[in-house]
């Protein structure tokens, strides 16, 4: 494709590092840091978790995918947003404020956008945010600052009240699809992105871990809602889930609602630095097993390390990953029954202290006070009955 010279490369510059907002600024030095220990002169970053650490903004148009027209090169001196003309004025003044922005015509890409990073990198070795370093930038941004933590204790405090409001506003005879809807508008008013929904009426709770949600004959609530979600916002992702009976519970959910929740206190009140990931899912076993569960910890996930992704990473029998202060964990016992399931979720922070913080409490939900085997108590979401 042949492209008239001077619509190759539009550059703007505005804003210098001092423009950018502290949070993302803290961020681009520890980075930086970490390029220079690794000898890493140029870094370029495109995948969604990376870009929203390192500037707040979406990178992506559709949001199924995890890259899209908007990158960031990083080096000791410059970090500039390049991306087209058609996504320029957005990251300059929404996405991205404070960042210089440089845009390629749309017309002869990639090779327009390919000519803004050569000349960046000029000559220089040029890492992306998915080859070596990978490992070590997701280490740093579960690492939370704290402007992460203000940021992140308003995410759950929305969250929180986002999906109570849902539950409570979901009807008898509404499809699991009009209930992501209602779900989608009440995450969306408060600015939040829902990256994941999943919802199951009755019993299809049972059958379903992770319900995506259906329209049609055979889907309508007739009692028992479950709404699972991840919701993000400049990144940051918090998870939590509940679940809505419309008249009196059965008695087969309210027995397993009350081990899930022992399950799940027990799990988060674990979370302590220097427990390992295999050492959690061991406690998670026993937890099943002394209550007669033993077979669910084979049914599903249980949950982990939560940040700028739904998870960084699972616990898992041999995992070798450490609990650390200063992070987000999501745990995500679920229990499925022969007619009916139930799953407690919410997201946790691990202060400096090392104590826990639940970060997306529901605001006038039904608590139970629940009384872990070492004798400590922890609330957890009980059913709301309507």
């Amino acid at each position: 494709v042949l492209v008239p010279s001077f619509s190759v490369i539009r550059i703007f510059r505005f804003g210098a590092m001092s423009g950018i907002a502290p949070q993302y600024a803290e961020h681009i030095a520890a980075c930086r840091e970490l390029m220079k220990a690794e000898g890493v002169e140029c870094l370029l970053v495109g995948k969604a978790p990376a870009f929203f650490w390192l500037t707040g903004g979406r990178c992506y148009v559709p949001t199924i995918e995890e890259s899209g027209p908007a990158q960031l090169f990083l080096d000791q001196e410059k970090v500039v947003v390049v991306t087209t003309a058609i996504e320029g004025n957005k990251m300059r003044t929404q996405e991205c404020p404070g960042f210089e922005v440089r845009e390629a015509a749309w017309a002869g890409l990639p090779g327009t956008m390919d000519a803004i990073i050569e000349e960046l990198v000029a000559g220089r070795k040029v890492e992306k945010d998915t080859d070596s370093l990978s490992a070590k930038i997701d280490e740093l941004m579960v690492d939370l600052s704290d402007a992460d933590v203000a940021a992140y204790r308003a995410l759950g405090r929305d969250i929180g009240e986002a999906l109570a409001e849902a539950a409570k506003s979901v009807s008898i005879g509404d499809s699991e699809y009009k209930v992501a809807g209602i779900t989608h508008a009440c995450y969306n008013k408060r600015g939040i992105d829902l990256v994941m929904i999943g919802v199951a009426h009755d019993e299809r709770i049972a059958w379903d871990r992770h319900p995506l949600p259906r329209l049609g004959a055979g889907t309508e609530l007739k009692k028992v809602c479950m709404i699972a979600t991840c919701g993000r916002r400049s990144g940051l992702v918090a998870s939590l889930s509940r679940v809505v009976c419309f008249g009196e519970v059965p008695a087969e959910l309210r027995t397993i609602h009350d081990v899930c929740i022992q399950v799940d206190a027990e799990i988060n009140l674990a979370t302590v630095p220097g427990k390992t990931a295999d050492e959690l899912y061991h406690l998670l076993t026993k937890a099943y097993a002394d209550r007669g569960f033993a077979e669910q910890i084979l049914q599903h996930h249980q949950g982990g390390l939560i940040g700028y992704k739904c998870r960084h990473w699972i616990a898992q029998p041999g995992g070798t990953q450490v609990i650390k202060a200063g992070r987000a964990y999501a745990w995500n016992p679920t229990i499925a029954g022969k007619t009916i399931g139930t799953k407690s979720e919410d997201t946790i922070y691990l202060n400096k202290d090392g104590a826990v913080e639940v970060l997306s409490a529901s605001p006038d939900w039904p608590m139970v006070d629940v009384k872990t085997a070492d004798g400590r108590t922890m609330p957890r979401p009980d059913i709301l009955v309507r």
